[in-house]
């Protein structure tokens, strides 16, 4: 009796199975499917073709011809920077579905690449559709030793930060975003850096009570006037010139942590939004660089504040 049984479930599942016309993907056969590959963008001690055209767009011709004649082997420490690297993948594989919560129905393909190089000058950075670039030269001056133990978490977060980079621009491209102004290009800024700062920042940053932190408080007291002042000038002047286009970007999202006045608020705020729950996040993802004005409005205190709304007044006087 109990061998008839068993062989009457073992016939339903196989019938059951074979009315899909394609096989149901376990869990493990999906996760099996993406990998993270680091590639050594080093060769026979000079920098490859591959971190050349990675450059590119960071860097003039000219430098990156001058640091491709420059031939060197790994120093120590750097080696140990591309050693934490390389023990990282299978950890920052299984960190993608969390990262891609707020990009709801945007999917990488399944293979990311992890380009390490030397001798450039940003320590992170994506290239393309599917790298994240690390300057493990860049890593040591700014960070100092891989073997600290703080930098095993830090790693993670601008890993993290990168990934959001290249699933923002996934998002850009299936919505057909196009940069056509100054304007454009600035608000895209703030929301692209300040979702992957969302990402890197260490917990100093985060809202404590869903109140800021004293860290982020005593920051932004600096750099909330710059928010409002740089934001408002964006978007109630048209003809900026040349040096007030440069005046208006600097340090907007590079420089030291406490300088980005554009990234550094935003990733602070999207913490705030999200509550802990990060499918909070999806609604101001898709508003893309409408996100900028109503979080600047929402978030923005004291004369910071008052100076913002003014900015915004004129702004709905001209329409």
């Amino acid at each position: 009796m109990k061998t008839s049984i068993l062989i009457g479930v073992i016939a339903f599942c196989f019938l059951a199975c074979t009315k899909n016309e394609k096989p149901i993907k376990s869990i493990s056969q999906q996760d099996s499917l993406q990998a993270v590959i680091v590639k050594l963008g080093i060769t026979n001690n000079q920098i490859s073709q591959d971190w050349q055209k990675a450059l590119e767009r960071r860097m003039t011709k000219t430098r990156i011809d001058s640091i491709a004649r420059l031939s060197r082997p790994l120093t120590s420490e750097e080696q140990d920077w591309v050693n934490l690297i390389q023990s990282k993948t299978a950890w920052w594989n299984a960190m993608r579905d969390s990262i891609q919560v707020p990009f709801e129905d945007i999917q990488l393909k399944d293979t990311v690449y992890v380009l390490l190089g030397y001798t450039g000058s940003d320590d992170a950075f994506t290239y393309e559709n599917q790298t994240v670039c690390f300057d493990i030269t860049a890593l040591l001056k700014a960070y100092g030793s891989a073997k600290d133990s703080v930098n095993d978490n830090r790693i993670d977060r601008i890993y993290a930060h990168e990934f959001t980079h290249l699933l923002s621009k996934a998002w850009m491209k299936k919505n057909g975003v196009e940069l056509q102004t100054f304007k454009d290009s600035i608000l895209w800024e703030c929301i692209y850096e300040g979702i992957g700062m969302y990402r890197s920042m260490s917990s100093k940053w985060f809202p404590v009570n869903e109140e800021l932190s004293e860290t982020a408080r005593t920051t932004f007291d600096n750099l909330y006037p710059k928010f409002a002042n740089k934001i408002g000038t964006l978007i109630t002047k048209s003809d900026l010139s040349k040096e007030e286009k440069i005046a208006l970007h600097k340090n907007l999202s590079r420089g030291s942590m406490k300088q980005k006045w554009g990234a550094l608020p935003v990733g602070v705020w999207l913490a705030l939004e999200a509550k802990g729950n990060d499918e909070n996040l999806r609604a101001w993802v898709e508003k893309g660089t409408d996100a900028i004005i109503p979080l600047a409005r929402k978030y923005l205190s004291g004369e910071s504040k008052e100076t913002f709304d003014a900015y915004y007044e004129l702004t709905q006087n001209s329409n």
